[in-house]
């Protein structure tokens, strides 16, 4: 199975089947039907997660991440995901969650089977289940029907106890209202700012810097280095072993027909009279009326394009209304009916849309087309052709990783897949000395190894490696001369926050002898600023993203308008006095009760699922090996 997904992945039957039960194969480790290998990564409850279960996991993880995020997807993105452990605990909580269907006896019967794989998509030929395509799917992915229908009933129980579990959570009213009444208070700050970088006149003395150096040498020392040895895998390596075949040209055309298909399009340009979508009757007929004495003056026969930069209230005013050639679906449906409607030199009376009134003007219309499967051959042969050579780079290297795993040096890995064992000079842990395209993400990941320890497979770019650390470089201590400018600039930076902080506490002690912030700073010839109004989610104009600063803010109130304690921010210190508050009437709350319920219905399950999860977890006996995880 391993093998097989290796060498086929780039197929699209797979790639769909793949959405469909790649939760399943994750959950069920099917690799564990072919393993050969009695060892295991870990055990709950003694019963053991095998080797081949958890790459299996694994490896189909990361193609769903490589579906999802294509070249974007580095070994650094895998690092930060934690792929390992994520693969590791669906396995362990798919086992917890097994044992606890067992004990509770929770059964799926055959027709619920049944209904289940009757409403698979991708088991469907023009909208019906196809006996055949459920059999051809299976057998590309070297699944019988049993084999099957076993997982996705095991993948039916899960649900199941998963909706026994959660069956009792609900979110009142009561609760919804607060919720959102919290979260879309607004609120509105004056504001003193006292900003570091205006204290421009710091310089540190010579002792200071000296005393820096002494008490932070630890600090000063130079960068560790490694020197590593790999293996890489590139797409373009296995070029000459990839042919796609017309059947396999014609399968995709006929399966992407989005792909060859160009849309219906207009050019089109237009005059745009504002009103707001809540607007009264009054404005309504007010704004149309304007529309529609643009439109006689359109009609009678001025220049459009001078019309719309003279009465156009939308963003293309300055280019005469112009709104250049788009398809029906990437308007708002008013707009687009009429606009699709037209013909060619037309201009339509005002048509509302939920930005007012608009005067369209149609310059040409582009019937739709479709790419023959002639014209498009050589486009999917590429396409495919590059897909399996990234598979099979990838299979390659995967090929190269159980070697490792069944105990072969990098070298035997070598003779093994006919590649070249490649040195590196010394490099940094930013990838300085590398002469590789991904140096950081190559360094990055070498870094995480132990000397003579060989990687797993790391993507870096579009190729695979396996890499080993030949050599490690400790770090040595810097002169006080090789620093001096580095110690320069971090005092500098220090004394200068020092000094506003110390200001802004002054002004801070003026401002609680005030009666408010207006007379505070205009007795201390301050400026006074404003934020807009914010919520407790939003980064705040002027100052940034800042807990405290909004934690502050809301505690203040008409009576205590001055908040008692100095602000610190990414922007600067900060004094800060009550402006406005805005909370939302209950008309807006009742308006929005049914969406915020269903929010925090699906917050609170998550989190009640998840406390469950934890207490099986706690009352069960899991072993894990760390070397498969690290």
């Amino acid at each position: 199975m391993l093998r097989y997904l290796r060498e086929n992945t780039g197929n699209w039957i797979i790639k769909i089947f793949l959405g469909i039960i790649v939760v399943v194969f994750v959950f069920l480790g099917v690799g564990s039907m072919n393993s050969s290998r009695n060892n295991s990564v870990a055990s709950v409850n003694d019963e053991p997660i095998t080797v081949s279960e958890f790459q299996d996991a694994y490896r189909n993880l990361v193609e769903r991440m490589r579906e999802q995020f294509q070249d974007n997807l580095t070994d650094d993105l895998l690092k930060a995901l934690n792929v390992k452990q994520q693969a590791l605990n669906t396995l362990i909580e798919q086992k917890l969650m097994m044992s606890q269907a067992e004990k509770l006896n929770v059964m799926v019967s055959d027709r619920e089977l049944e209904g289940s794989i009757l409403a698979i998509d991708a088991f469907h030929k023009n909208g019906v289940f196809d006996m055949d395509q459920y059999k051809r799917i299976l057998g590309l992915n070297s699944l019988t029907p049993e084999m099957f229908e076993q997982l996705q009933r095991n993948a039916l129980r899960q649900q199941k106890l998963q909706d026994m579990v959660l069956g009792g959570v609900f979110v009142s009213d009561l609760e919804a209202e607060s919720f959102y009444r919290h979260h879309n208070t607004k609120m509105a700050v004056h504001y003193v700012k006292v900003d570091p970088a205006e204290f421009t006149d710091i310089t540190p003395t010579r002792d200071q810097i000296q005393t820096h150096y002494r008490e932070n040498m630890a600090q000063y020392i130079s960068e560790p280095k490694r020197k590593a040895v790999f293996l890489q895998f590139s797409p373009t390596d296995y070029r000459s072993q990839v042919a796609v075949t017309q059947a396999q040209v014609q399968d995709y055309y006929e399966q992407h027909p989005d792909e060859f298909t160009t849309p219906e399009k207009v050019e089109a340009s237009h005059i745009l009279i504002k009103v707001d979508d809540t607007a009264d009757d009054q404005a309504v007929e007010a704004a149309q009326k304007e529309a529609l004495a643009v439109y006689q003056r359109a009609i009678a026969g001025e220049d459009f394009a001078e019309l719309a930069k003279q009465t156009s209230q939308g963003p293309s005013s300055e280019d005469g209304g112009y709104l250049g050639t788009f398809e029906k679906r990437s308007m708002v449906k008013p707009f687009a009916d009429k606009a699709f409607s037209m013909k060619p030199g037309e201009i339509s009376e005002p048509v509302r849309t939920q930005f007012g009134w608009h005067v369209i003007k149609i310059m040409d219309r582009l019937d739709a087309t479709v790419t023959s499967l002639e014209e498009a051959a050589d486009q999917i042969k590429t396409r495919l052709a590059d897909q399996e050579m990234q598979n099979l780079a990838y299979y390659k290297a995967g090929e190269a990783f159980d070697a490792v795993i069944d105990g072969d040096t990098l070298e035997q890995v070598a003779l093994l897949t006919e590649k070249q064992v490649v040195f590196t000079d010394a490099f940094d842990e930013n990838g300085n000395g590398l002469d590789l395209e991904q140096a950081a993400q190559f360094a990055d990941a070498a870094f995480s190894l132990e000397k003579q320890q060989i990687s797993d497979v790391k993507q870096l770019g579009n190729a695979y490696f396996l890499i080993k650390v030949e050599e490690t470089i400790e770090p040595v201590q810097l002169p006080l001369e090789a620093v001096k400018d580095r110690i320069i600039n971090t005092l500098e930076r220090q004394l200068r926050m020092a000094a506003a902080e110390n200001k802004a506490r002054e002004l801070l002690a003026a401002a609680h002898s005030a009666e408010n912030m207006q007379t505070f700073v205009k007795k201390e010839n301050l400026t006074l600023a404003s934020t807009p109004l914010f919520t407790r989610n939003d980064s705040i104009q002027g100052v940034g993203r800042s807990a405290d600063f909004t934690t502050a803010a809301f505690a203040l109130t008409p009576e205590n308008s001055i908040y008692p304690g100095v602000l610190k921010t990414d922007q600067g210190f900060f004094i800060i006095g009550y402006k406005e508050k805005q909370v939302p009437e209950s008309d807006e709350i009742q308006e929005n009760l049914t969406d915020i319920k269903q929010q925090l219905l699906q917050a609170k399950q998550g989190q009640y699922y998840q406390a469950w999860i934890d207490e099986l977890k706690e009352n069960s006996s899991i072993e894990i090996d760390p070397q498969f995880i690290n």
